[in-house]
């Protein structure tokens, strides 16, 4: 990439007003790494250390030579190195978004990087990567002679809706021959919503499966049957038990016989939106895995009837997220939050990593972000010296309490900006500690890997759980089920759950996300409960 472009910039750089936009500050001379060698360079020093012990072994002055030339070669690249990183010590960074910028998934987001040169001494191939939590990170290569002052703009596509969030830079200079380099980490906070994408008019139509038009703005439909709307549906004849106001006199004179108006009612759609968010749900390339389809199709039928009645519910071997039927705007926002917030689940009996893990993953960032001396000295004093020899050596690198500090206090000050949903959500933990970690990590994007596999029954008591609510009375008489199916055995809890649905007079859609079409067994089942089955395998 070529340099960026010299402007007109002003005698002191201020600070971005775009929101997120953070200063980039150089680190502390003590926290600066050191410049190391790489693969070429390590080669050649093994090759100048052996033929320099050959030449001495041998007495051969002009192998002596060769190796003593190959050393100094090494030498002058790592002295190289080192004024190329202190070079980049100079630099001034800012990392904003622009305005307008596409914040949809699978489409380009703009990063910009805003560089300000003050040192005396030209860059030449640096390298600028973009750390991302959980994606690949970005990489540019860039001049900046003395003085230089330009921007570097980076098209990250996200593949998966989330919370995503750009943790800092990292800066690496190379020396003579790219035989060594040194690399500078500045850290830099900007969280980015990743909205779901938009599927297309005729692959959401059906499933929605309208009765009737729109009749205003305020989300009602015609259904089909008689009621007290104001709509005119026919003219029946008259049957014992119909109220005296519904007789049409007019048309009872002209025929000779008594007919009542039928007229259509105005109803609300109550639909309620049934996710399955396990392990199998998330097999398969990112951006590509069931779970990634199901909530691209949730959050198109959610803006689709925005003005109607809709619930949605997430569940695995419970329910992780329950919203009841509702309409508006701010109800479609914390539906859209919920289906952004399942590709950050930390709960501990959702998740595969262990307290030791979880202890030294937070402690390594911290450590990176803002410098902070969390890790242990010496051994645990409140570890037995037996006990420290069968402990996991993960958490013994790090200083609990300094740690639990640490977390506490941004936790303190991250409630008081507006995440206090996150901190209402139930995130079981063995402990408090585990629970704030969690929680930590959640909040600055750190991402924890979901389960791989769980109780065999796992889907079933979910499935189960998560229907309760809606067939209980005042649910939602339409209910849309995302899945894969996988684990839905005939015969069993889910299937006889299914079956409720039709006692409780519910209409059932079911849309299997997996590769391979349902079973002829689960077919069965789900038309025992007169619901419909549509495959939608991903693609």
């Amino acid at each position: 990439m070529s340099a960026p472009a010299d402007s007109a910039p002003p005698d002191a750089p201020e600070r971005p007003e775009g929101v997120g936009a953070d200063a980039i500050r150089a680190e502390p001379a003590s926290r600066r790494p050191r410049p190391r060698l790489t693969g070429t360079g390590r080669a050649l020093l093994v090759g100048a250390v052996s033929v320099i012990f050959v030449a001495a072994t041998a007495g051969h002055v002009a192998l002596l030579s060769i190796g003593t030339l190959m050393l100094a070669l090494l030498v002058a690249a790592w002295l190289t190195t080192r004024n190329a990183a202190r070079a980049v010590d100079t630099l001034e960074l800012w990392l904003d978004t622009p305005e307008g910028a596409t914040r949809t998934r699978e489409a380009p987001v703009t990063l910009r990087v805003r560089l300000v040169q003050r040192g005396r001494r030209p860059l030449r191939d640096v390298e600028l990567a973009v750390r991302l939590a959980g994606g690949p990170a970005p990489r540019a290569l860039f001049d900046a002679p003395p003085g230089a002052e330009g921007d570097l703009d980076f098209q990250v596509t996200f593949p998966r809706a989330g919370h995503w969030r750009v943790h800092g830079l990292e800066l690496t200079a190379s020396g003579l021959f790219d035989l060594a380099r040194a690399r500078r980490y500045r850290p830099a906070e900007l969280p980015i919503n990743i909205r779901p994408r938009r599927r297309p008019a005729a692959e959401v139509a059906p499933l929605l499966a309208r009765r009737g038009a729109t009749r205003d703005r305020s989300g009602r439909h015609i259904a089909g049957r008689a009621g007290s709307g104001l709509e005119l549906r026919e003219l029946r004849e008259y049957v014992p038990g119909d109220p005296l106001k519904t007789v049409a006199w007019k048309a009872t004179a002209r025929r000779r016989r008594p007919l009542v108006r039928a007229f259509e009612e105005e109803t609300v759609r109550r639909m309620q939106l049934v996710v399955d968010i396990g392990p199998a749900m998330r097999a398969g390339p990112r951006g590509r895995t069931p779970l990634d389809r199901a909530i691209d199709l949730c959050a198109t039928i959610a803006e689709q009837a925005v003005h109607d009645r809709i619930g949605l519910t997430t569940f695995d071997h419970r329910i992780y997220g329950h919203l009841r039927p509702a309409g508006g705007r701010e109800h479609l926002q914390r539906q859209l939050h919920h289906l952004m917030d399942l590709a950050r689940v930390v709960d501990e009996d959702l998740t595969e990593i262990d307290d030791a893990e979880l202890l030294a993953r937070v402690g390594a960032f911290l450590e990176a972000q803002s410098g902070a001396a969390v890790r242990r000295t010496g051994p645990d004093p409140w570890q037995p010296r037996i006990a420290r020899t069968l402990v996991d050596p993960l958490g013994e690198l790090y200083d609990v309490g300094a740690l639990f500090a640490a977390v506490t206090a941004y936790l303190a000050a991250e409630r008081d900006r507006g995440h206090r949903a996150l901190f209402a959500k139930n995130r079981p933990a063995k402990e408090t500690l585990s629970a704030r970690l969690r929680l930590f990590c959640a909040l600055r994007g750190l991402p924890i890997p979901y389960r791989l596999s769980g109780p065999l029954d796992a889907f079933e008591t979910g499935l189960v759980d998560a229907l309760a609510p809606t067939l209980r009375p005042g649910g939602a008489d339409r209910i849309l089920l995302f899945s894969d199916l996988r684990g839905l055995e005939p015969g069993g809890p889910a299937a006889r759950a299914l079956r409720l649905t039709r006692a409780r007079k519910k209409e059932l859609l079911v849309v299997a996300l997996g590769p391979e079409p349902p079973r002829s067994d689960q077919i069965a089942t789900v038309r025992a409960a007169h619901g419909r089955l549509v495959h939608l395998p991903p693609g």
